[in-house]
C-alpha cells in the first residue's frame, strides 16, 4: 500500500507539481546550512588569494627596490668619472703647459697615520719612476717616491715625520728646511730676525736636485717664539688635500735646465 501512494505521488508531483511549495520551503530553510558549510572554504580561498597578493607586491617591491639601487649605483658612478675625467682632463692641460715632463699614476692605497704617513701608486720601475721622485697634484706638491718596485712605488708625504724637503718662503725668498710633523709641515730654529709671517707661501727652493724650484708646496699659519725667544717656529698648512689623493703627478726635471741655483 505504501509503495502504491509513493508511485501516485510520484506521478502526480511530476504532472502537477504538488511537492515544489514544499521543496522551495525546504531550500530556503537549508540555505543557512549551506553557507555556514561553505564558509570555511571561501575564508581560506580569500586569505590564500590575499596572501598571494601580498606575496607578489612583496617581490615587485623587492625588485623596484633592486632597481633603483642599481640605478644610484650608475648615477654614482657616472658623478664618479665625470669628476675623474675633468681632473685628468686639467691635468692634461697643466702636462701640456708645464716645462717639466709629466705623467700621471693612480693611488692604489693610503696609509696615514701620526708615525707614517704614505701613499701607494700604480706606477714602478717598469714605467721608469725612480727612488726620490717629485710628486705633485695640481694643488701642490706631494712628496717623493721612497720605495720602487717593478709596477708600484710607495710615495713619503710631506707631512711624514722623517721627511723634510728644502722650501723658500716666497715673499722674501729665505730658505729653509720643511719637516713633516705628521698632520703639517714644520719650520724648526727660524732665527728671530727672519722676516717671516703667516699666509706666506711656502714653495721648493731646488737645493737637493730633487724638486725642481717654485713648486707649491704650503701656507704658514701659525708662528711661535721658544721659550728662550732665540728661535722662531713655524707650521705650515700644505695646499694638497693628502687626505683625499686619487691622481698624482709624477716629474722628471729636462737634463737642460738646471734645478739647483748655482
Amino acid at each position: 500500500m505504501l509503495e502504491f501512494i509513493c508511485i501516485v505521488l510520484m506521478i502526480s508531483d511530476k504532472n502537477n507539481q504538488l511537492a515544489q511549495p514544499i521543496r522551495n520551503t525546504l531550500s530556503l530553510a537549508a540555505v543557512p546550512l549551506l553557507k555556514l558549510v561553505e564558509w570555511p572554504q571561501d575564508l581560506y580561498q580569500v586569505a590564500q588569494l590575499a596572501i598571494s597578493r601580498q606575496a607578489q607586491l612583496i617581490q615587485e617591491n623587492n625588485e623596484l627596490k633592486e632597481q633603483l639601487l642599481d640605478a644610484r649605483l650608475k648615477a654614482q658612478q657616472n658623478i664618479s668619472l665625470v669628476a675623474e675625467n675633468d681632473r685628468l682632463r686639467d691635468m692634461l692641460k697643466a702636462t701640456q703647459t708645464s716645462p717639466l715632463t709629466t705623467s700621471v699614476a693612480f693611488v692604489s692605497n693610503i696609509n696615514q697615520t701620526q708615525k707614517s704617513q704614505h701613499v701607494v701608486i700604480d706606477q714602478g720601475s717598469a714605467d721608469g719612476l725612480f727612488e726620490g721622485q717629485a710628486v705633485l697634484n695640481l694643488d701642490g706638491v706631494i712628496g717623493q717616491v721612497d720605495v720602487l718596485g717593478q709596477h708600484y712605488a710607495h710615495v713619503i708625504l710631506i707631512t711624514d715625520r722623517s721627511h723634510a724637503i728644502p722650501i723658500e718662503i716666497l715673499r722674501t725668498g729665505m730658505r729653509t728646511l720643511a719637516y713633516g710633523n705628521g698632520s703639517e709641515v714644520l719650520l724648526s730654529e727660524i732665527p728671530t730676525s727672519a722676516d717671516i709671517r703667516s699666509g706666506d707661501v711656502l714653495v721648493t727652493s731646488g737645493f737637493g736636485n730633487r724638486f725642481p724650484r717654485g713648486l707649491q708646496l704650503a701656507a704658514i699659519n701659525a708662528i711661535s717664539v721658544s721659550a728662550d725667544r732665540t728661535f722662531i717656529n713655524a707650521t705650515a698648512t700644505p695646499y694638497a688635500q693628502l687626505d683625499r689623493l686619487t691622481e698624482v703627478f709624477l716629474i722628471w726635471p729636462n737634463e737642460d735646465e738646471a734645478l739647483v741655483d748655482e
